[in-house]
């Protein structure tokens, strides 16, 4: 699987989308939750509109949402915990 990468996050994320099991676990995790509760109604909208905006080919509204998710310290963090825990607890 192609590892993301801060600047690019979206590899892992699309192999992880085929990976029903995978999702299940990471949805139902603490950190998975708590950034759900983190994240505003503009943040989950503007995810939804990138993704379809993906979904047709143009990954860059998805990108710059994830980047600027993650530059806020609480969120990056949840994120990087979460990655650890899909990887095995292998640091990056």
């Amino acid at each position: 699987m192609k590892q993301s990468t801060p600047s690019d996050p979206l590899p892992e994320a699309a192999a992880l989308l085929r990976d029903r099991a995978a999702l299940k676990k990471l949805l139902a995790s603490p950190e998975a939750k708590r950034l759900r509760s983190l994240l505003s109604e503009g943040d989950t909208g503007r995810l939804r509109a990138a993704a379809e905006q993906a979904r047709r080919g143009d990954s860059d509204a998805l990108r710059a949402a994830a980047r600027e998710i993650l530059a806020r310290p609480e969120h990056g963090a949840l994120l990087r915990k979460l990655e650890r825990d899909l990887s095995g607890g292998k640091s990056r």
